[in-house]
């Protein structure tokens, strides 16, 4: 939706864009009072336009008043005509004192229906908008009104291609927004909640989902405890139950209103636990004392499928890491999870799809070996394991250090025997090599010579 900012021009004076404005009007209304009504408005703007004196803005804003207050007529504009109609309009409100005092009012009709188009109504309010939005500084409050006009107008047209056009800039931007916006807690949480219903509606649930739970840490600890907190409480806590993405509880358990619940719907509380912590055996015996259907009015009431086969996926994954031995025979995991035999290896796959579990499977062994698992909460009992993991793998660390220093100290002590050797061997030879020369000299010296005559 948004791109760069960027400026809106039209040419004409204040005084004639708003006469021409006015006299639209009155052509769609079928009455000529609005021109009227504003042209002694009009006649001290224009006298300043024609004498270049400084424009006087509270004189444009009663102008203003009086067309704003008429412009939901636009929406029954001719098809082609309503884009320049709307443009016209937001270029002369952005000539006022203030802008934003106007805007709102306009992002409300837009996000109106467009009787005269009823087909490519929501295009054409789409777009209009996103001109609006980018005429506006990055840091105008006034885009809050403008983007929920446009996640308004995508949730009443249930446009899968507006609201997939819409996604990456709230996934990039809207933090961004958001603080830029300096909003309120109830205004967030307005921005969230209106995503997640469009996002609902574009059949996108998993979006949906985690903008309900942001908008439920808006919620303050002071008023945790309000019908209003309560009723998302129970709504993001059920979404979640009921969504089969859904694993992790955390940002729920950490919600106040969440916690609220349990004094006000302590039974679908002790259900949150239970999918939290605990395993299938205590999730079908809560069941069994609390049906479905008369849980917090029955907000789960249609769910007890997925809820069952959530929970025997996290009974898995809390076998997986719990094992000690890393290995789940099969038999444990039939008896757990109350699947026959030639089930277990469907549930383990289901658990590895679910990214709570990653190992292998082993038929001849009848049993699945686990090379990682998700804890599902992460407490003391669960830093004790880790130590004692963490203790195994030091001591075995510890091993594979001995053993290396070993053989370092057995390669040293060899090389030295070798290098020792050597040079006794350099000097044996040394040694018969002179021994042999001596007995060559003395052999020479043995020997008599012989002595030529010399005359006399």
């Amino acid at each position: 939706m948004p791109a760069p900012t960027n400026t809106l021009l039209i040419e004409g004076s204040f005084s004639e864009l708003a006469d021409e404005f006015a006299q639209y009007i009155d052509t769609l209304r079928k009455e000529g009072s609005l021109q009227s009504e504003i042209a002694p408005l009009l006649e001290p703007i224009r006298q300043q336009e024609q004498s270049e004196e400084e424009a006087d803005l509270k004189q444009r804003d009663e102008v203003l008043k009086k067309l704003v207050g008429a412009a939901a007529v636009l929406n029954g504009a001719p098809e082609k005509e309503i884009i320049p109609s709307y443009n016209l309009l937001v270029h002369l409100i952005h000539q006022s004192s203030d802008a934003d005092v106007f805007l709102p009012r306009i992002c409300t009709y837009l996000a109106k229906p467009i009787t005269t188009s009823p087909q490519f109504g929501p295009t054409l309010a789409i777009s209009i908008l996103t001109t609006i939005f980018n005429t506006l500084s990055t840091n105008d409050p006034s885009r809050y009104h403008v983007l929920l006009a446009v996640v308004a107008v995508i949730r009443q047209s249930g446009s899968g291609y507006a609201f997939e056009a819409l996604k990456p800039q709230l996934a990039t931007q809207l933090p961004t927004w958001l603080s830029a916006w300096e909003l309120d807690e109830e205004e967030t949480q307005k921005v969230h909640l209106a995503i997640a219903d469009a996002a609902t509606a574009a059949g996108d649930d998993d979006l949906a989902q985690t903008h309900v739970v942001q908008a439920l840490q808006t919620i303050p600890a002071a008023d945790a405890s309000k019908p209003a907190a309560r009723e998302l409480a129970v709504r993001a806590l059920a979404s979640a139950l009921r969504r089969p993405t859904v694993f992790d509880f955390t940002p729920l358990t950490a919600s106040d209103a969440v916690q609220s619940l349990r004094s006000s719907d302590s039974i679908l509380f002790e259900l949150l636990e239970i999918f939290t912590s605990d395993t299938l055996d205590a999730y079908e015996e809560f069941i069994a004392a609390n049906p479905l259907a008369s849980i917090s009015g029955g907000v789960l009431a249609e769910a007890g499928d997925a809820l069952q086969t959530k929970m025997r996926l996290l009974t898995l994954t809390s076998l997986a890491s719990s094992a000690p031995s890393r290995s789940l025979p099969y038999t444990t995991i039939a008896s757990a999870l109350r699947v026959p035999a030639s089930d277990i290896e469907m549930w383990v796959i289901d658990t590895i799809r679910a990214g709570l579990v990653e190992g292998k499977l082993s038929q001849l062994k009848q049993e699945f070996l686990v090379h990682r698992a998700t804890y599902r909460v992460f407490g003391e009992k669960q830093w004790a394991e880790v130590q004692g993991r963490l203790m195994v793998w030091r001591r075995s660390l510890e091993g594979v250090l001995t053993v290396i220093r070993s053989e370092r100290e057995r390669f040293l002590r060899e090389g030295v025997q070798t290098a020792d050797q050597e040079v006794a061997a350099t000097q044996g030879k040394n040694g018969d090599k002179g021994r042999s020369g001596d007995r060559r000299r003395n052999q020479q010296a043995s020997q008599p010579r012989e002595v030529e005559p010399v005359a006399e």
